[in-house]
């Protein structure tokens, strides 16, 4: 059997996917890009003049937390999640779709897990004045962002399963 065309592979993207991808895809560009530029700039900084940014690494920490947080929600528009399904081919079709909604199941259950601890890790973080070393910058903005990309994953993932 051929393999399909690099086209045909993946979901494809129709309706409120394509809505909801956007935003995230230029977020997560722009943070990106963001987050390179303050690399570069400062190891050029650094090896040329000898004056590196001030905090550059806690800008770069808070900067890839909501990295982070803006990839859940495009890995599970993308169909990127983990899943090893090699035997399942070999297993009987009632079968496949039971492993397949159980696994999705469990990858929900897991992502509601994370976005709940990541709010309530942004409460303590908010409560105790939690700062990055150099500039002081919060953490909870980042908790927040993880626990809000876990969330969002979690509702996506179950309307890709319901929609099956």
């Amino acid at each position: 059997m051929p393999s399909p065309a690099p086209e045909d592979t993946g979901p494809r993207l129709t309706g409120w996917r394509r809505r909801f991808e956007a935003p995230f895809v230029v977020a997560g560009a722009l943070l990106v890009f963001g987050l390179m530029g303050l690399s570069v700039a400062d190891a050029f900084l650094r090896s040329v003049i000898n004056s590196p940014i001030f905090g550059a690494n806690d800008y770069a920490q808070i900067i890839l937390s909501f990295v982070v947080a803006v990839s859940f929600p495009l890995c599970v528009l993308s169909g990127r999640l983990i899943a090893i399904d090699t035997l399942l081919r070999f297993f009987p079709a009632r079968l496949q779709v039971f492993l397949d909604w159980a696994s999705s199941l469990l990858g929900i259950a897991m992502l509601t897990y994370l976005a709940w601890r990541a709010f309530f890790n942004a409460l303590e973080a908010a409560s105790f004045g939690e700062t990055t070393l150099l500039l002081q910058l919060p953490f909870a903005p980042s908790y927040y962002a993880v626990a809000l990309g876990c969330g969002l994953s979690a509702v996506v993932l179950l309307l890709e399963r319901w929609a099956k």
